[in-house]
């Protein structure tokens, strides 16, 4: 934020110097959970998926960093949007397979206000990315519409964590992840709305979101780390191991 004062070069520089480490950090993270819990059960399932993720926004970020500060050259549609994209399906099955313990704790009505948000929030954003941009081709209009599909695809997953914390069926730790995701979906409609107005760069204040949501995956892997540290781990399937 307090770069924006200094010039949008500087806030630009400063942001994509700052990319790199908090993704680094959370890529190292998901590396070592992963291999302490070697793949057995839903959470090493998971923790494998995600450092998948992790490797791939690591990739895109150092790409993005080498695009704009060396090369002065323009990233859209270049390698790093093929790795953020790719990086979905992994946070998705991630998702999927960290819930699966808890899945007792899922009703029906959560389901069905998972759906209701997805839609809720899919419509006016389709809405929007269309309205201003009427003559867009379709290449471009699917360009701009591919992120905030995903971003609803991995909203429904994420109101389901989110809905378990707030009933209390699960800790605050546990559900950083999501937490982390639901601010990356908000950075990505911020980004959106930004772009289609034509008012976005790199280095502004949007990307403080994308920032924290790195931080709080980070913070939300070092405490399972910490939660398990042998490495006889098994498949948690009691509410109670995760309040």
């Amino acid at each position: 934020m307090v770069t924006n004062f200094l010039g949008k070069n500087f806030a630009t520089t400063t942001t994509d110097l700052l990319y790199l480490p908090v993704s680094g950090i959370l890529f190292i993270l998901a590396i070592i959970i992963s291999i302490r819990f070697k793949g057995k059960g839903d959470f090493g399932k998971a923790y494998i998926f995600f450092a998948c993720f992790t490797g791939a926004w690591f990739t895109a970020e150092l790409i993005w960093m080498i695009s704009e500060i060396f090369n002065q050259l323009n990233p859209f549609l270049y390698l790093d949007d093929y790795l953020y994209l790719g990086g979905y399906p992994f946070l998705l099955l991630f998702s999927r397979y960290y819930l699966k313990p808890v899945k007792s704790a899922i009703s029906q009505k959560m389901l069905a206000y998972a759906f209701l948000s997805t839609v809720i929030f899919l419509v006016p954003t389709f809405y929007v990315t269309y309205s201003y941009n009427p003559n867009a081709s379709l290449e471009e209009i699917m360009w701009a519409g591919i992120y905030p599909l995903l971003d609803a695809i991995l909203l429904f997953p994420t109101v389901i964590g989110m809905m378990l914390f707030f009933k209390g069926n699960v800790s605050l730790l546990w559900s950083l992840m999501f937490f982390a995701i639901l601010l990356n979906i908000i950075a990505d409609s911020g980004f959106l709305y930004l772009d289609v107005d034509r008012s976005y760069y790199s280095g502004n204040p949007i990307d403080i979101l994308y920032l924290w949501s790195y931080v709080l995956f980070s913070f939300g892997i070092y405490s399972h780390i910490k939660v398990f540290k042998t490495q006889k781990m098994k498949s948690y399937g009691s509410l109670d191991e995760f309040r």
